[in-house]
């Protein structure tokens, strides 16, 4: 019997990449009062530049591990400085902030240092929304009465405590593991154990939801439980790790843990 549902947080029960994008346009838009720029250019060169930047990590290896990625260090407080390599992320990330845009605008002629560092603090600033997707509400109400409810979310711990709690979900919750927290990150069997002794619950008898099919969908295989792949449309089915079921919305699976009661 099902005793527990575990849910991945980004892209599941909160827009992530949606926000993102819609703060890179913001910030394009700015820097269009400065300079007749290529704004859709922009904002495309913003995220490869970012994306090529953040392999040049002193710690790259370590954001892989856990889960943390180019668009979050964009935004990332890097509080937890106790920890060595977020120490070293918060001393490396304001200068990659910078030249992200430098390196995006420059594909366009334009030097400005001090535009550079306004769009890096923009972007720090106005990312700061965690909106959730309309059917959660519903969807845990639903399942509250029935089930032990867990979030297991790779990231780093400030910045994914801070989408838990700005998120206003956090309450709705028995536990909540983060990568960065345990030092184990999805697909890793570890992460899933972890949050497993946290809701006294066997692995066996927990569902897995989440959008990714190489960290959620794979993770749960790994750790023995049957998953559930939300489909947003950010990440392709992947045939290698095959879902126990496929939605597009959260409470398309409700009919599902019905017959599994």
């Amino acid at each position: 019997m099902i005793g527990a549902i575990l849910f991945d947080l980004d892209e599941t029960l909160i827009l992530d990449h949606p926000v993102s994008v819609h703060t890179l346009w913001n910030c394009a838009y700015y820097a269009a009062s400065w300079y007749s720029l290529d704004l859709e250019a922009l904002v495309e060169a913003a995220g490869e530049q970012a994306t090529r930047l953040w392999k040049t990590s002193p710690v790259y290896g370590y954001t892989q591990r856990i889960g943390h990625s180019a668009g979050e260090g964009l935004w990332a407080r890097y509080a937890d400085t106790g920890i060595p390599e977020i120490a070293r992320l918060h001393e490396w990330a304001k200068s990659y902030r910078v030249a992200v845009w430098r390196d995006a605008l420059a594909e366009q002629d334009v030097t400005d240092e001090a535009l550079c560092e306004a769009l890096a603090d923009r972007f720090f600033n106005e990312r700061r929304v965690y909106p959730r997707y309309g059917e959660v509400d519903a969807l845990l109400r639903a399942l509250s009465p029935h089930y032990k409810l867990g979030i297991v979310t790779n990231g780093v711990p400030d910045l994914q405590q801070d989408k838990l709690e700005g998120c206003g979900l956090l309450h709705r919750f028995q536990a909540a593991v983060i990568s960065g927290v345990v030092d184990i990150g999805k697909p890793e069997r570890g992460i899933f154990e972890r949050v497993c002794e946290e809701l006294d619950v066997a692995p066996e008898d927990c569902v897995m939801v989440g959008d990714n099919p190489e960290r959620d969908v794979a993770g749960a295989l790994n750790a023995g439980m049957r998953s559930v792949l939300v489909n947003r449309g950010f990440k392709d089915p992947d045939p290698r790790y095959w879902p126990s079921l496929e939605v597009r919305n959260l409470l398309e699976m409700l009919p599902w843990l019905d017959t599994l009661a």
